[in-house]
């Protein structure tokens, strides 16, 4: 397999793998190898997170009220150094300032902040800007949010899974998060997939939440490619793990919870957890907002499809032409496709927006 330097451009890196036999994957989980330790008679080696370059993408708006905690939990991800992009889409509070701020504080230290503008037309358009502006070889990303709270030595676990794999097979983790509110106690773990990471899941649902999100450098380098065609998104975090699975990138699933997700009235999106929030996602179902999404995601995926592999674009295709068919032919393929989703509930929601045309 040739490096990634040596190829001009990531469709060129996807070929190139496929050529040598590389089909792409999907794993459930790769746990961190435990840290060894030091013999008697040899010192202790570094360990591979404390050699990595990472960078930290954050959007922020309006954020002032939330983003001192996230900004200080940085400090505690378990890599010895990294780069935050902290991209301020049109903030009227004090965001920015508190970001320089946190910055002053680095001094001259291995970690550093880069502040930028975003091109305010909302989030998911602040995040593609900041992906399309990726190095060339970038090493490892990461995306935040300016309302969590990273818990302690996520970046480290991350980069110990990716560092199992060869730099040159795409591969990103995804995993689980704590969901809070600002009542004492209200605090709860996202569920555990029940199925793969894969392409025919990604198309109807987004489980790689994107704060949890780390990439290794060969799958940042597909962002980087087709973040300028994915106009007009719904959701970047969405769109990075259609894209990512669709093109064969390797999943791998961090169990232990690692941010603290907050829920507050300025969600862009929200848990969805209370029978509340569940009646209003089955009512903008029936009202076909879900489907508006969905097709906004198609958009951009069909503008991305030299990134996928055979199979996948034939998976997509499939179910581009099972949304528009009558019912009986709909459901054929969109079990042909082998759509799904993780949850019963999800399912059961799925199938009836199939059978009612609102997908």
């Amino acid at each position: 397999m040739r490096e990634l330097s040596a190829v001009p451009d990531a469709r060129a890196d996807i070929a190139s793998l496929r050529a040598a036999g590389w089909q792409g994957r999907c794993v459930r989980d790769i746990a961190p190898r435990p840290a060894k330790r030091p013999g008697r008679r040899c010192c202790r080696s570094r360990r591979p997170e404390e050699g990595t370059s990472m960078l930290i993408l954050i959007g922020v708006r309006n954020g002032e009220r939330f983003l001192g905690p996230q900004l200080d939990s940085l400090r505690t991800s378990g890599v010895a150094s990294w780069t935050l992009w902290a991209s301020d889409d049109g903030s009227s509070d004090g965001s920015l300032a508190m970001i320089q701020r946190f910055a002053s504080t680095l001094e001259d230290g291995p970690c550093s902040v880069v502040t930028r503008h975003g091109p305010q037309q909302g989030f998911a358009a602040n995040y593609l800007s900041m992906l399309a502006d990726l190095p060339d070889v970038p090493g490892h990303v990461a995306l935040a949010d300016q309302d969590d709270i990273w818990l302690p030595k996520r970046l480290g676990r991350a980069v110990r899974m990716l560092n199992r794999l060869p730099s040159t097979v795409p591969a990103f983790v995804y995993g689980r998060r704590f969901d809070w509110g600002p009542k004492p106690g209200r605090m709860r773990p996202s569920r555990l997939p029940r199925g793969r990471a894969c392409f025919a899941n990604a198309l109807v649902e987004n489980v790689a939440f994107g704060n949890t999100l780390v990439l290794n450098g060969a799958a940042a380098r597909i962002a980087r490619q087709a973040a300028p065609l994915a106009n007009g998104i719904y959701s970047h975090d969405w769109w990075l793990y259609q894209l990512l699975t669709g093109a064969g990138a390797i999943s791998l699933m961090d169990r232990e919870p690692s941010v603290l997700y907050r829920q507050h009235e300025g969600n862009a999106i929200g848990a969805q957890g209370s029978l509340a929030d569940w009646t209003r996602r089955k009512i903008g179902v029936a009202r076909g907002l879900y489907a508006e999404r969905v097709q906004a995601q198609l958009n951009a995926l069909q503008s991305c499809s030299a990134f996928l592999t055979p199979e996948n674009q034939e998976i997509l295709s499939l179910f581009i032409s099972a949304r528009q068919a009558p019912w009986p032919r709909r459901v054929r393929e969109m079990r042909r496709a082998g759509i799904f989703r993780q949850s019963l509930d999800g399912t059961v929601g799925f199938w009836g927006a199939v059978l009612l045309g609102r997908i």
